[in-house]
């Protein structure tokens, strides 16, 4: 630098403006020269990871193993927002509303149906029809590919052996409503979770009266408000009730840790006996692309993993044991045939909102 110093000073003075501006030019292209070719134990930048977030409302101890999975085999980080016990579903729901303006969430993942085609039906949901999805019945896929279902899980009375016969269990929902069964019932808050699809469907089936009817004899008999359909088991597992309305998996899950817990499947005839449902109502859980998502490409291949046999193989062998609705897979896991109440979803769907209105009016949880 010396050197270069006293070249310049032979061709301009020292005071020199233009002198000080070039030194100061030479000494930062200097500079610049030296970190570019500097050596480095870290590269200057990197390109970010592929992520996607999804928006759960499946229990965490069922989906978060599988969506670990997913990560490890793609490289995908995957972040999950669940919905709580008490509000299962609904918060969600209601959270993916308030934000289809400006969506967070790339992908939704809910253990029923109800609250999905409502999501569709609100303009939330995409369309995008699964690549591993081609073998699910139509009936559990959406016409405009907005949604895509799997993975059964019936709607049961639970009871005790040790306590209760089999026989004095109630064989019809509409039973539960008759005096015999005051203060013997724990039902979670019919306008959430998979407990407000229930109620809507019944409401669809038998028409307002029979429903307002039903509500009323529920109330009549006291029933007891559990926090959700697993805590409704709980109630019946402390001998606090002896009965709970409730799902299969929450079942299985009480019998894994020890508890005498079984179960009847009630089927939907109503009250007045004019409409007869035989079978049981099954809930699907239910996967979509969230409109707007802002990690399409990733959402993609998660959905696609989501719906595809090998999840749903894996859902049954969880303690879940959500039951699959393709019937090959069902023949090669050994699963028992299954009568479902002839049910439609979307008019299910359609009826939530009244449903919630009508709940809301007779308060069934609330004491004559």
């Amino acid at each position: 630098m010396r050197v270069l110093n006293r070249i310049l000073l032979l061709w301009f003075p020292v005071n020199c403006d233009l002198h000080r501006r070039f030194v100061a030019g030479c000494l930062l292209l200097i500079l610049c020269s030296h970190i570019a070719c500097a050596p480095t134990d870290t590269p200057t930048s990197t390109a970010p990871s592929q992520s996607v977030i999804i928006y759960c409302s499946v229990d965490r101890a069922f989906a978060e193993p599988l969506l670990e999975a997913f990560t490890q085999e793609t490289g995908i980080e995957v972040h999950a927002r669940f919905d709580t016990e008490a509000g299962k579903t609904t918060g969600l729901v209601n959270k993916l509303l308030a934000e289809r303006v400006q969506p967070r969430a790339d992908v939704w993942w809910s253990g029923e149906i109800f609250g999905t085609i409502e999501l569709a039906n609100a303009g939330v949901l995409a369309a995008y029809q699964p690549t591993t999805a081609s073998d699910i019945p139509g009936q559990f896929r959406d016409i405009d590919d907005r949604w895509t279902a799997f993975g059964l899980r019936g709607r049961v009375i639970a009871f005790d052996p040790k306590r209760t016969r089999r026989e004095d269990v109630p064989t019809a929902w509409a039973d539960l409503a008759g005096p015999s069964f005051r203060e013997r019932v724990a039902l979670a808050d019919p306008r959430f979770g998979t407990t407000r699809g229930h109620f809507a469907a019944l409401l669809s089936i038998w028409g307002e009266d029979a429903f307002v009817g039903f509500l009323n004899g529920l109330k009549s008999n006291a029933v007891i408000r559990a926090d959700g359909n697993s805590h409704g088991v709980l109630l019946l597992a402390q001998g606090r009730v002896e009965f709970a309305a409730t799902d299969t998996d929450d079942v299985i899950v009480a019998r894994s840790r020890g508890d005498s817990i079984d179960a009847v499947y009630p089927d939907m005839t109503s009250p007045d006996g004019k409409t007869a449902r035989p079978g049981t109502l099954w809930i699907p859980s239910s996967v979509a692309m969230v409109k707007g998502a802002r990690n399409e490409a990733a959402a993609t291949q998660l959905i696609d993993y989501i719906a595809s046999s090998r999840m749903e193989a894996s859902l049954f062998d969880s303690d879940s044991r959500n039951i699959p609705v393709r019937a090959k897979l069902r023949q090669s896991l050994g699963v028992e045939p299954i009568e479902p109440a002839r049910i439609d979803y979307r008019r299910a769907a359609g009826a939530m909102l009244k449903s919630a209105e009508l709940i809301e009016r007779v308060d069934p949880f609330r004491r004559r």
